[in-house]
């Protein structure tokens, strides 16, 4: 054990328990400094962890809670970040906290979530037995400015961990040719069934092959760019899926049914997600926690019982008023949460809308225009604006018919959960990383978030 190992540790766990004393997430800055002292820290404490790693651009997040939630109920524990971190300093903080000062480890398994950009540092320190990448779009124009640029980051890494299994989407042509330049074995995951009913789903117009250029057909699609895909110029064409959704049923607000086929059986299973882009989600936990080597029952069980990682669904009752913080991140991901929201049986009429530009959220707010808000606006929805670019959010509601008089703007988060608690009916908050981060801390000083799958 060195004494640069133990240091490390150390001040990583004494920065964390000072900064939770002050309210504090804890999560970055204890695990920079552990890095500072000793640069291998996470690589010295992933040795003998069994380990999947997650990433892409929509997804992770949800996958990797589902994920983790898996490997507790099967083996008890995992070394696990709950606040969804997922750079290099907030992995260190997780297998820094999750060993003694000895770096003897807690737990056997970690369950990592990872930014794309971050798999560079991440794979070749955590050496991981299975690697789950989503769909890959664009995202954080400013960081990943092509279609492929955060792919090929990921290429990058990938080529540093042969023996990694890669559990890869099929349905994202992004994603799937990752596997044209690695020699990793793949395992293929999809949906094979509509994620939404008749006329709520939406797709880009047109989506062109990144082999040659060309436009692409489809012979079934999700949304967005995602379906099974072919090129008729250049032949680069969808992968069958092992493991794929091919039947949704028993849709209830919270909780739906998933018929898989695995590896050629079909199975059934309660999930507790509601239909829709969540679908997607489900799969790629069970094709990345049976890949990994937990069985189908104990996956199967983990989802039935799954509850969402917070900001997501997250339900907070401010003095009587029902509010729920929904997070968006990019256009893709946006659209389909608003396909969820107009497909409730009653759509949400009060609207919180924050918008914010720091690094987590990416510098450009450009993305906003090309979400649908036009399906959720209506003459009886009412709406507060805030954050750093609440003027952006402001001007993209009035152009999708956001009637003036039934908005108004609130960037003190104080006064905004005031604003809320005075509501006479369901909030539906709809924010940006930073943005629904600083009003969950404004939150939670006061109240408790609601168990939002609680019957």
């Amino acid at each position: 054990m060195s004494v640069k190992k133990t240091a490390a540790i150390a001040i990583c766990k004494a920065s964390y328990r000072a900064m939770r004393l002050l309210g504090r997430t804890a999560r970055a800055l204890p695990g920079m400094l552990a890095m500072k002292v000793d640069g291998d820290i996470i690589h010295e404490l992933s040795a003998g962890h069994k380990t999947i790693v997650i990433t892409g651009t929509n997804g992770k997040t949800t996958t990797t809670h589902m994920v983790q939630q898996a490997i507790i109920n099967a083996y008890g524990s995992a070394a696990y970040d709950p606040s969804s971190t997922n750079l290099a300093q907030g992995i260190a903080t997780t297998l820094c906290l999750d060993s003694s000062l000895s770096g003897k480890r807690k737990s056997d398994w970690a369950v990592i979530e990872s930014d794309e950009g971050a798999t560079k540092i991440l794979l070749p320190a955590t050496l991981p037995q299975v690697l789950v990448v989503t769909n890959l779009y664009r995202d954080q124009v400013d960081r990943y400015p092509t279609w492929t640029t955060a792919r090929d980051y990921i290429i990058e890494a990938i080529k540093t961990v042969p023996d990694t299994v890669l559990v890869l989407d099929a349905d994202c042509q992004v994603t799937a040719s990752i596997a044209d330049t690695v020699p990793n074995k793949v395992v293929w995951f999809g949906m094979e069934c509509d994620a939404y009913d008749e006329g709520v789903a939406d797709y880009d117009e047109q989506v062109d092959c990144i082999k040659c250029g060309q436009p692409l057909e489809f012979a079934h699609r999700t949304f967005a760019h995602l379906g099974d895909f072919s090129c008729p110029a250049c032949g680069y064409t969808h992968h069958t899926a092992d493991i794929a959704a091919v039947g949704i049923g028993a849709k209830q607000e919270k909780s739906c049914e998933i018929t898989m086929r695995v590896h050629g059986r079909e199975i059934t299973l309660p999930v507790n997600i509601r239909a829709g882009y969540d679908v997607y989600n489900a799969v790629a936990a069970f094709a990345g926690l049976t890949t990994l080597g937990v069985s189908a029952e104990q996956a199967a069980d983990a989802l039935g019982h799954f509850t969402h990682a917070a900001h997501r669904f997250e339900i907070f009752d401010i003095d009587g008023t029902e509010a729920r913080l929904l997070l968006m991140k990019n256009t893709a991901g946006c659209n389909q949460l608003l396909n969820m929201l107009v497909s409730e049986e009653h759509p949400p009429r009060n609207l919180v809308c924050l918008l914010g530009n720091e690094i987590m959220d990416g510098i450009s707010t450009e993305w906003i225009q090309g979400v649908h808000w036009e399906k959720l606006i209506t003459p009886e929805s009412k709406a507060i604006v805030g954050g750093p670019c609440y003027q952006d959010m402001r001007d993209r509601l009035m152009a999708a018919g956001m009637d003036e008089q039934r908005m108004r703007i609130q960037t003190d988060y104080t006064g905004l959960v005031s604003d809320i608690a005075a509501m006479d009916e369901p909030v539906t908050v709809i924010a940006n990383c930073s943005t629904i981060e600083a009003l969950r801390l404004e939150l939670v000083k006061k109240y408790e978030p609601l168990d939002y799958w609680a019957e």
